[in-house]
């Protein structure tokens, strides 16, 4: 099974969370343009090899919960992102619509 990396024009690494101890370190590899797929399995794969785990499915495992921790960070800084901006807004005395799930648009109701 290939690895699969989300690439995202910000993302810059692959965090791999394990023990974090001496014995069992995170490990963090760089994402770079002329780095393919085949290349960074390969990379993972030799450093899990050396801390152990030589499983097919340990080794997905931890991948798979690498890529789901990075989506959820990601989502979790748009949302408060988006929160801010509403806030923002709202602090201003502006007025906000819902227009869909999750969508909001200012609106501006003329004077009576």
């Amino acid at each position: 099974m290939p690895l699969y990396v989300a690439r995202r024009k910000t993302r810059k690494g692959l965090y791999l969370p394990m023990e974090q101890s001496s014995q069992s370190p995170s490990l963090l590899f760089p994402l770079t343009k002329s780095l393919e797929r085949s290349e960074l399995d390969e990379l993972i794969r030799a450093q899990l090899d050396k801390l152990g785990v030589t499983k097919e499915s340990e080794v997905q495992a931890i991948v798979d919960k690498a890529e789901e921790d990075y989506e959820y960070r990601v989502k979790v800084d748009e949302a408060r992102k988006e929160i801010r901006r509403l806030m923002a807004l709202r602090a201003e005395g502006k007025k906000l619509m819902s227009v869909g799930h999750k969508k909001w648009r200012e609106v501006y109701y003329p004077k009576k």
